[in-house]
C-alpha cells in the first residue's frame, strides 16, 4: 500500500506541477474567471426561475447563520485537533477555532489558502511541513469517503441505484484504504475512526445548511434531496486550482438536483446561498481574530509609576 500511494502522489504532484500555480496573473486569471462563473451561474438561474428571490424566508437563514454555520465551525475545529493528534501533536480548541475561521476565509484567495493556513499551524507546533501535508490528503481522502458514501445512501433510498451504487463503492473503497494506511502506517485506528466520525458530522450538518438554503428560496425540498448535493463540497475543494471551488460546486449541485427531484437552479441558487452565508459569517470573525492578533503583537507601552 506504501509504495502504491507514493507512485500516486508522484503523478499528482507531476500532474500539478505542470499548472502554474506560481504566477500571480495566473491565480488572478482563475479566481477571476471562478466569481463570474458564479456570478453567471446564479444570474441563469434567476432567470429561468425568479420566483427564487421574490419570496425569500429568513428564518431559515437565520437558523443557518447562527446556529448551523457555527457547529460547522466546531466540528472543522475539530478535524483539526483529530488531525493534529494523528502525527503525535497537540492542539487546543482555541487555536483549532481561530485556525479554521482563517482557513475559510483564506480559502477565497488565489491559492489553495486553507489548506496552507493548516498547515503553517501545524509547523508551528512542531510538525515538518512534509507530516502536515500528508496528514491534510489523507484527512480529504477520508472527506471523500464520508461525501461518496452519504450522499451514495441516499440516491439509492431515492431510487437513483446506478450512480449511488457507484458513490457507495467509492465511499467504501475510500473507507477501506483509509483503515488500511492508518493500521499499517500509524499502528493505531481510533484517531481515523475519530476523524471519520467527525467528517460525517460535517457532511450531515453540510446537508442541514443546504436543506434550510432551499427552504430560504421557498424550494419544497426534503432533506435527503439537500443531503444527495453534500458531495458536491468535496468535488468543489478538490479543483484546488480555483479558489474555494468557486462556481465548481454550485455546478455540481446543478447537475446533480434534477436527478432527485430539484431545478439546476434551486440546487444551484441553494449551494451559492450556503457559500455566501457562510462567509458572512466566518468574516468578520476573521477581521476581528486578524485585528486581535495585530494589537497582541505590538509592544506594549510601560506602565507609569511612582519613581523610586
Amino acid at each position: 500500500m506504501p509504495e502504491i500511494l507514493r507512485k500516486f502522489l508522484a503523478v499528482a504532484d507531476h500532474v500539478m506541477g505542470l499548472i502554474p500555480m506560481k504566477s500571480p496573473r495566473f491565480r488572478r486569471s482563475v479566481l477571476i474567471v471562478a466569481v463570474l462563473a458564479l456570478v453567471a451561474g446564479i444570474y441563469l438561474s434567476l432567470r429561468n426561475q425568479p420566483e427564487l428571490l421574490q419570496d425569500v424566508q429568513w428564518t431559515p437563514l437565520v437558523v443557518l447563520a447562527l446556529f448551523a454555520v457555527p457547529v460547522t465551525m466546531f466540528f472543522n475545529a475539530l478535524e483539526f485537533v483529530l488531525s493534529a493528534r494523528l502525527i503525535g501533536h497537540r492542539v487546543g480548541m482555541k487555536s483549532a477555532v481561530e485556525t479554521t475561521i482563517v482557513g475559510s476565509v483564506a480559502n477565497l484567495l488565489p491559492i489553495p489558502g486553507g489548506a496552507i493556513v493548516r498547515v503553517a499551524a501545524l509547523k508551528s507546533e512542531g510538525a515538518s511541513v512534509a507530516k502536515g501535508t500528508s496528514t491534510m490528503i489523507f484527512v480529504v481522502a477520508i472527506w471523500a469517503a464520508v461525501s461518496f458514501g452519504y450522499s451514495g445512501i441516499w440516491l439509492v433510498a431515492g431510487g437513483i441505484g446506478m450512480l449511488g451504487l457507484l458513490f457507495l463503492m467509492i465511499g467504501l473503497a475510500g473507507a477501506i484504504a483509509c483503515f488500511a494506511m492508518s493500521r499499517q502506517l500509524l499502528d493505531d485506528s481510533l484517531i481515523t475512526a475519530q476523524l471519520f466520525a467527525c467528517k460525517f458530522g460535517l457532511v450531515l450538518f453540510d446537508a442541514l445548511r443546504l436543506y434550510l438554503c432551499l427552504l430560504a428560496l421557498g424550494v419544497m425540498a426534503g432533506f435527503g434531496q439537500a443531503s444527495v448535493l453534500t458531495v458536491s463540497g468535496f468535488v468543489g475543494a478538490s479543483f484546488s486550482i480555483v479558489p474555494a471551488g468557486l462556481g465548481i460546486r454550485e455546478g455540481v449541485s446543478a447537475l446533480l438536483g434534477p436527478l432527485v427531484g430539484l431545478t439546476a437552479a434551486a440546487a444551484f441558487m441553494a449551494s451559492a446561498a450556503n457559500r455566501l452565508v457562510g462567509f458572512a459569517v466566518s468574516a468578520p470573525l476573521a477581521a476581528i481574530l486578524a485585528w486581535k492578533t495585530d494589537h497582541s503583537d505590538k509592544p506594549q507601552m510601560p506602565a507609569k509609576g511612582n519613581e523610586t
